[in-house]
């Protein structure tokens, strides 16, 4: 359950699914923004820019999140797709 405080320090930095950054209030994320779409600015900076990456880094990284990775930059692949066909989508291959 989440505690709701009011004070200064109940506001949470939030990004909106464009990625503009926005200071909300932990209630206000909970009850509006979260529905529609905002994420916690602390767990888009998790996410990862694969294409960043190195062959040998990639090759750790697990499927799903490959797929997942190619799906929101809107990289086409081969549906019978293996590790190796993900990774050459991403590196350019």
């Amino acid at each position: 359950m989440t505690v709701y405080v009011k004070a200064t320090d109940g506001f949470i930095d939030v990004v909106n699914p464009e990625g503009l950054p926005k200071r909300v209030t932990q209630r206000a994320f909970d009850v509006i923004y979260k529905g529609r779409g905002y994420k916690l600015a602390s767990d888009v900076e998790k996410e990862n820019d694969y294409a960043t990456f190195s062959e040998d880094e990639l090759k750790k990284v697990k499927n799903d999140d490959l797929q997942a990775y190619l799906d929101k930059k809107e990289i086409e692949y081969p549906t019978e797709s293996k590790k190796q066909d993900y990774i050459d989508a991403i590196l350019g291959k």
